[in-house]
C-alpha cells in the first residue's frame, strides 16, 4: 500500500480493478481519496481499514476504474445552450434522412411560434452527403415551409442557411460583397444569393438573429458538462468567443454548480476577445485554479473541411476554383503568434488544409527564433487528421508543436471528406501510427459536442481499431495501441493541459478524478471500447455522475 499522512479518507473505491495509467502499469484493487485527491492505492483489505465512520464506501465489484478523460477540443459553452434550445436537425441525433424531412421540423418549429420571430436550427456537418436529396437546403425550400419567419439552420460550424426573411432582416443581397474570409453563394443563372452562407459570412446573419440570454447560457454549460461526466470526462479545454462564458464558468464555479473542470482557450481572432486585452492583464497560460484555468489562446487560420472551405494548395475534388477560405493573413497571424508568446500565453491555431499547416508553422518558427522557449507547448488544433508529410511532422517535431487531431471526423464523416478531398490527399488519412513513429505529440479532442457528442471512449475505439461508424476500416495500418489511443485522453492530454502533475494517473497526490467502467477496455476487442458504459465519474474525490 502507498500512502501519505491523512486522517479517515472521504471515500474509498474497493473490490475493483483500477488500473492506475502509471509508467510503471500497475493495477490495484482499492484506493481511497481525502480533500479531492488521491492519499493511499493499495488492497482492498488495505484501503477499507482506513475508513472512518463518515467515509462513502462503493463496492466495484469488479469492474475496472481510469483515470477520469480529457477532450481537448470542444466548443462547450458555445454549444450547450444549442443543444437545449435549438431546433435539432442533426440526422446523427434524430431521424432525418432527407430535405423534406428537415424541413418538416422546421415547419412543426414555426408552428408553435409567434409570427416573424426566429426559427434556429442546427443540422450536421456534411449532411448534404448523407441525405437522399445530396444537397443543402436553400432558402427558396426555407420559405415555402416557413414563410413568416426569418430561419437560419446551420450544418456544422463552417455553413449556414437563411431563409429570405433572415436574409432581409441581416441586410444581405446580390450586392452585398463577400466578408474577408467568407463567403455568400449565389446562383448563377441570377445572382441572387441562395441563402448559403460560408465561415465569417455567417456572422451577418448571427448578428441579427436572437441571443440566447445569460441564464440560458449557464443553464446550457451545466447541461454540456453533465453530459461529459457520464462519457467519464472530467476535464475538457473550452474555446470561447466572448466574455459571458467566462464570467459565467467563474460564477457556476463559486455556485457549486460546474461539476467538470475547465481550460478556457478564448479565442482571440474573429471574436470579442483580443489578445491585447488578456496580454494587458498580464494573464498567463495557467491562470486559474485545479477547477477552471486559462488554457493558452485559439484562432483560426482557414475554414472547416465541413463547409470544403480548408484550405489547401491544390483545390478540390471537381472544383477547381476552390482551394477553401484563408481567414487570417500570414503578417497577422505572425504578430498575434508572436506578442501571445512573448505574453507567456500558449497558442492553440486551427489549420486543417496544407497550405494552412504551413502558414501556422511559418508563425511558429518565427515566434520561436524571435523568443526561443522550450516549454511552450503551442498546439495546431486538427492537424493529424491527413496530409502529415515526413517535411511536416520534421518541422513540428523541431519546434516543439503539438497536434490535436479527431478521429471523431473520420468516425462519422471520413467517407464524405474522401469524397470532397480525394482519395490521394487521403491516402494516410488520420496517420496517428505514423504520427507517434516520428515523435509528434498528439491528444485528443473532439470538436464537440454541436457536431457529435463529447465521447473519448469512441474515439479511442477507432484510433484502435479504426472501424469507421460508415462500415469501412480504414487504413489499417495507421492503427495504435489501446494504451497509446487512452493516453491522448489521459496522460498527453494532461501534459498538454499543463497538468501532468495533477491528473492523468491515478497515483497518490494527485486529483481524485476517475471513471469507472463496465469493462475493461483492454480486455475486449478495441472496437467494442465505444460501446462500454460509464457507471461512475468522480471529479475530485466526490462521485459526479451514477448510472
Amino acid at each position: 500500500m502507498k500512502s501519505r499522512h491523512s486522517p479517515h479518507p472521504d471515500l474509498v473505491l474497493h473490490s475493483g480493478k483500477i488500473r492506475t495509467f502509471a509508467a510503471n502499469g500497475s493495477i490495484c484493487e482499492a484506493l481511497a481519496c481525502a480533500g479531492g485527491r488521491i492519499v493511499a492505492i493499495g488492497s482492498s483489505d488495505e484501503i477499507q481499514r482506513l475508513a472512518g465512520p463518515d467515509t462513502e464506501s462503493y463496492d466495484l465489484k469488479g469492474r475496472t476504474a481510469i483515470p477520469g478523460l480529457t477532450d481537448t477540443h470542444v466548443h462547450l459553452s458555445e454549444k450547450g445552450t444549442a443543444e437545449m434550445e435549438l431546433v435539432d436537425c442533426r440526422d446523427f441525433y434524430v431521424d432525418v434522412n432527407s430535405v423534406s424531412d428537415i424541413l418538416q421540423r422546421l415547419a412543426n418549429a414555426a408552428s408553435g411560434a409567434p409570427k416573424g420571430s426566429w426559427i434556429v436550427a442546427h443540422g450536421s456537418p456534411m449532411q448534404d452527403f448523407r441525405i437522399e436529396d445530396k444537397r443543402f437546403p436553400d432558402r427558396h425550400d426555407l420559405d415555402r415551409v416557413v414563410p413568416d419567419h426569418p430561419v437560419s439552420i446551420s450544418f456544422g460550424a463552417h455553413v449556414t442557411i437563411a431563409n429570405t426573411p433572415a436574409l432581409a432582416a441581416a441586410k444581405i443581397t446580390r450586392d452585398t460583397p463577400d466578408p474577408a474570409g467568407g463567403h455568400i453563394r449565389h446562383d448563377p443563372q441570377t445572382g441572387e444569393p441562395t441563402g448559403e452562407l460560408h465561415e465569417r459570412a455567417q456572422l451577418i446573419v448571427k448578428k441579427v438573429a436572437p441571443e440566447f440570454n445569460y441564464l440560458q447560457l449557464k443553464d446550457g454549460i451545466v447541461f454540456a458538462l453533465d453530459q461529459c461526466l457520464q462519457h467519464g470526462v472530467t476535464t475538457v479545454h473550452d474555446i470561447v468567443r466572448y466574455a459571458e462564458p467566462v464570467r459565467a464558468y467563474q460564477e457556476l464555479y463559486k455556485e457549486g454548480r460546474m461539476h467538470a473542470r475547465v481550460s478556457i482557450l478564448p479565442r482571440v481572432i474573429e471574436s470579442m476577445i483580443e489578445s491585447k486585452s488578456l496580454i494587458e492583464l498580464g494573464l498567463i497560460t495557467g491562470f486559474g485554479n485545479e477547477w477552471l484555468r486559462i488554457g493558452g489562446v485559439k484562432m483560426s487560420i482557414d475554414g472547416g473541411i465541413t463547409g470544403r472551405n480548408a484550405c489547401f494548395h491544390e483545390p478540390y475534388e471537381n472544383d477547381e476554383h476552390n482551394h477553401g477560405i484563408i481567414r487570417i493573413q500570414q503578417d497577422e497571424l505572425n504578430h498575434t503568434v508572436q506578442v501571445c508568446h512573448d505574453a507567456g500565453l500558449r497558442c492553440c491555431v486551427h489549420a486543417i488544409g496544407d497550405k494552412a499547416f504551413d502558414m501556422a508553422l511559418d508563425a511558429y518558427e518565427n515566434a520561436i527564433e524571435h523568443s526561443p522557449r522550450k516549454d511552450h507547448r503551442h498546439r495546431i488544433e486538427h492537424m493529424g487528421n491527413w496530409l502529415a508529410t515526413p517535411k511536416l511532422m520534421q518541422r513540428m517535431v523541431r519546434s516543439g508543436i503539438v497536434a490535436i487531431p479527431n478521429i471523431a471526423f473520420a468516425y462519422y464523416i471520413g467517407d464524405a471528406i474522401l469524397d470532397c478531398v480525394g482519395e490521394r490527399r487521403l491516402t494516410k488519412a488520420f496517420p496517428f501510427r505514423t504520427l507517434l513513429k516520428n515523435g509528434v505529440i498528439i491528444a485528443g479532442g473532439s470538436d464537440s459536442p454541436g457536431y457529435w457528442p463529447v465521447d473519448p471512449l469512441r474515439d479511442i475505439a477507432t484510433a484502435a481499431s479504426r472501424k469507421m461508424r460508415w462500415g469501412d476500416v480504414w487504413v489499417p495500418e495507421e492503427r495504435i495501441s489501446v494504451s497509446e489511443a487512452f493516453a491522448m485522453h489521459t496522460t498527453t492530454a494532461s501534459w498538454v493541459g499543463f497538468e501532468e502533475n495533477e491528473k492523468g494517473t491515478l497515483e497518490v497526490g494527485k486529483l481524485g478524478d476517475i471513471a469507472v467502467l463496465t469493462d475493461d477496455p483492454f480486455e475486449i476487442q478495441p472496437e467494442r471500447i465505444k460501446d462500454i458504459k460509464v457507471e461512475m465519474t468522480l471529479v475530485g474525490g466526490e462521485v459526479k455522475y451514477q448510472a
